[in-house]
């Protein structure tokens, strides 16, 4: 990576809290750009001799999302289009975070080939923020990922639904590495398949089980990992 500096969006939030000190990179705060404003994304990288953006801002949170929807969708898809826009006129790549919701969660095991079929708006927007990559440049790679917090914020989580995601430290190496790679396209970045329990209980062993009766919610989220997996033991990584 030496020599390749990254323009973050999003640095001070979770993630990106977790990947910018480990990169050479500068993280502007919202107020000093704003993705929505496209002249203040063309004037920070017009000076800044970036490598790539690596877009991580977002209105994650899927019932702000679901509340918000004119505000997510701003912020998901047009500030998207605005940054891909840029990364085409001055030539650089465009690292998209993209999420484990471009599925509906009833099946699992989503590969990168699967067709998108959103599970709630949130998803919606993620995935119409990669359309607004693909139909713009070339030169892009979307990482579909899904994080927790540090530590598991609730006293009970369930056996019952199934991911890929892991703890934000741990996706955050596995997205530095994926930088590393140079990948491009679309690639789906977790960690094998576990249950809500299981994953909880890695950091905290008092965590209470339970089951997940809500037949609207998504249950089988877990991404298919084999193409990351080979991309890592091809260089040595695993």
């Amino acid at each position: 990576m030496s020599g390749k500096k990254y323009l973050i969006t999003g640095g001070q939030g979770k993630l990106g809290s977790n990947i910018k000190d480990y990169i050479p990179s500068v993280a502007p705060k919202k107020e000093q750009m704003n993705i929505l404003n496209i002249n203040q994304i063309e004037d920070f990288v017009k000076e800044g001799g970036f490598y790539a953006i690596l877009h991580l801002a977002a209105v994650s949170d899927q019932k702000l999302a679901e509340k918000e929807k004119f505000l997510s969708y701003q912020v998901n898809v047009l500030g998207t289009r605005s940054l891909a826009e840029i990364a085409k006129k001055y030539n650089i790549k465009l690292y998209y975070i993209s999420t484990d919701y471009v599925f509906p969660g009833t099946k699992g095991n989503y590969k990168e080939t699967n067709a998108p079929n959103p599970a709630n708006w949130y998803g919606f927007t993620k995935c119409a923020g990669e359309l607004e990559i693909k139909n713009a440049i070339k030169n892009y790679c979307i990482i579909r990922t899904s994080f927790r917090p540090l530590k598991w914020e609730f006293p009970s989580t369930y056996t019952n639904v199934f991911t890929s995601a892991d703890y934000v430290d741990v996706i955050a190496k596995e997205i530095i590495l994926c930088l590393n790679y140079n990948l491009n396209g679309i690639i789906h970045i977790g960690t094998p398949t576990k249950s809500f329990y299981e994953l909880a209980k890695i950091r905290n062993p008092n965590i209470i089980p339970e089951e997940c009766h809500d037949e609207t919610f998504p249950k089988r989220r877990n991404l298919n990992i084999d193409k990351w997996l080979f991309e890592k033991r091809k260089r040595g990584d695993l």
